[in-house]
């Protein structure tokens, strides 16, 4: 047999040969999987038997009994206010006292900071009157006015040696 392409020559091959009882043992049970497959995949439930449950004993029912006095409810539902109460009161008005309290503190910090920029506008302003005081023409054109002037002789103390004591205490005319 001349085969004129190779899927032409493994057909030919194939017919040729013969299954095994194994390959037939195989192809039946792949054949009887595919069928319940086709089968329960359709619609079909497995019919399972049920295990039968063994026989319940007779239980007597509890004893009725007439109950002639009823249970207030009133210390309950005033129970159940007062903790409702305490709930509201912990989750609504406990934040916004706190946040009053908050604001107050901020606002007493933004008064503060608010003296602290005047307080320091009136420092600058002061320190630049003492720097243009205190400065050698102001202070020297001050002492002109009230007719003083500079000393002729400088005399300077000789303490023989050793050191100058120092006064501790200024006296400011005689004060």
């Amino acid at each position: 047999m001349a085969a004129t392409s190779r899927s032409a020559w493994i057909e030919a091959w194939e017919a040729d040969l013969r299954p095994s009882p194994a390959a037939q043992r195989s192809a039946a049970r792949v054949e009887a999987r595919m069928r319940s497959l086709r089968y329960y995949g359709v619609g079909a439930t497995a019919r399972v038997p049920q295990p039968l449950s063994p026989p319940q004993r007779e239980v007597p029912a509890p004893a009725l009994r007439v109950v002639t006095r009823r249970r207030r409810r009133w210390p309950l539902v005033a129970l159940g206010f007062l903790l409702a109460a305490l709930f509201l009161g912990g989750t609504v008005i406990s934040p916004m006292l706190l946040s009053s309290a908050v604001t107050d503190v901020e606002s007493a910090g933004a008064k503060a900071e608010a003296l602290e920029r005047e307080l320091s506008a009136d420092i600058a302003v002061l320190s630049a009157k003492i720097s243009a005081l205190g400065a050698p023409d102001r202070v020297a054109e001050l002492a002109a006015q009230l007719g003083l002037r500079p000393a002729e002789k400088v005399h300077y103390v000789d303490a023989d040696g050793m050191p100058a004591e120092v006064d501790t205490e200024t006296v400011v005319a005689g004060r």
